[in-house]
């Protein structure tokens, strides 16, 4: 069969998984904290076992469409002040560390509570991390400074851990947390700044999704053409050779 159809086809699968990215973007563009997903495509040549082949028949190498790099966009989104004295934003670069007592994760969403148990969490129930560890307060005014330190009625409690780790390695690990991908080792933060009373939002820009949607649709479908126009070919191509024999 010609690689041609290979090509289309790989180049049709390369667009759903790009529509599937835009749109959980899309969805999560209401979402405090949310860094988008990229995804960047390349071309990708396949390994071509020549062996058999005879003296001056035709060779080639075939080539495909692929996903060449997959990623956390670590942009940063708009601020919002809400005045709440447990709501965090990290103004620059770096993530608050979360921990569920077997998993570490990663966040840009500071909007935490207090547990019963006077652990700083967050929503989905991952303890906050200082450089202590665990961020415990108990009743009384917590005060957060620009590098990060926690007083409470005025006395230090802990600082909070933030560390830096570019977007290649990030990865999804759960609704609102990010991990890292095997073998990374997130660097500590000590000139992190942080602003209580506020959140940062989302990194989503709509109206530019909406334009990525639109293009990886009408992608979609010229290469679904492309194959339909194959099948078409190869169908002919039979009919004939079967009428001519």
């Amino acid at each position: 069969m010609d690689q041609g159809i290979y090509t289309a086809a790989s180049g049709a699968k390369v667009m759903e998984d790009k529509l599937l990215v835009i749109s959980n973007n899309l969805s999560n563009a209401g979402t405090a904290g949310f860094k988008r997903q990229a995804i960047g495509l390349s071309e990708f040549e396949k390994q071509l076992d020549i062996s058999e082949l005879s003296q001056g028949q035709y060779r080639r190498t075939p080539i495909d469409v692929v996903v060449g790099r997959n990623y956390i966009d670590t942009k940063t989104g708009p601020y919002r002040q809400t005045d709440n004295p447990l709501d965090f934003a990290i103004t620059g670069k770096g993530f608050f560390v979360l921990n569920d007592g077997n998993t570490t994760g990663y966040t840009r969403a500071g909007s935490f509570s207090v547990s019963p148990e006077g652990l700083l969490v967050s929503p989905q129930g991952y303890r906050v991390q200082g450089e202590g560890g665990d961020i415990t307060l108990g009743q009384g005014n917590v005060v957060v400074d620009a590098n990060g330190t926690i007083t409470l009625d005025n006395e230090t409690i802990d600082r909070f851990r933030v560390v830096d780790i570019q977007g290649s390695d990030l990865k999804r690990q759960g609704p609102g947390i990010l991990g890292v991908k095997d073998t990374v080792v997130p660097g500590e933060m000590e000139d992190a700044s942080i602003k209580q009373g506020s959140i940062e939002l989302s990194n989503v820009e709509p109206m530019m999704e909406m334009i990525g949607l639109i293009n990886a649709q009408r992608a979609y479908e010229s290469f679904q053409k492309v194959v339909k126009s194959f099948n078409e070919v190869y169908a002919l191509s039979i009919n004939k050779v079967g009428s001519l024999a």
